[in-house]
């Protein structure tokens, strides 16, 4: 089984010891666009902890565990999203580098995200998960880091 899809299977399994109600089965496009609202509320924490749109400022220090600390909240309410889904496993991703700069790399997270309130499909939420993991990359954490924070949060 892949990295990330181990992830998302441990958060699976605490998503469903917070709700043991049978209405599991179904999709509630509602709390999908509510969670959808909180991972964007999140994504904007990440922009200001990481201080990239602050050109203003030059001198502006980015505390490292906070930003951290932000991106795996944002990530933990990105799987969140999914398990509203209902989506049974991610596909492992083999790139994380891309081009773009890391205020464009928000921008593109913000707008795939945004694509699942209107598709709610797989593929929308598979590529926001892409983004996201793209993003942490650029935030200069490795895969590796990533995992070991997000499993130090459920113990």
């Amino acid at each position: 089984m892949n990295e990330i899809n181990q992830l998302y299977q441990k958060h699976v399994e605490h998503e469903l010891t917070l709700s043991q109600t049978k209405e599991n089965a179904l999709l509630h496009k509602d709390k999908v666009e509510i969670k959808i609202l909180a991972f964007l509320s999140d994504l904007g924490n990440v922009a200001d902890q990481s201080q990239c749109f602050s050109f203003w400022d030059k001198y502006a220090k980015v505390d490292s565990n906070e930003l951290k600390e932000a991106y795996i909240n944002g990530l933990q309410m990105l799987l969140s999203v999914g398990f509203e889904l209902h989506v049974d496993a991610l596909k492992n991703q083999i790139e994380l580098e891309n081009n773009l700069s890391l205020p464009q790399q928000f921008l593109k997270v913000y707008e795939s995200v945004l694509k699942i309130k209107t598709t709610f499909n797989f593929e929308d939420y598979q590529n926001s998960i892409e983004d996201y993991f793209s993003l942490g990359a650029k935030l200069g954490f490795s895969f590796e880091d990533i995992l070991a924070q997000y499993q130090h949060t459920f113990r």
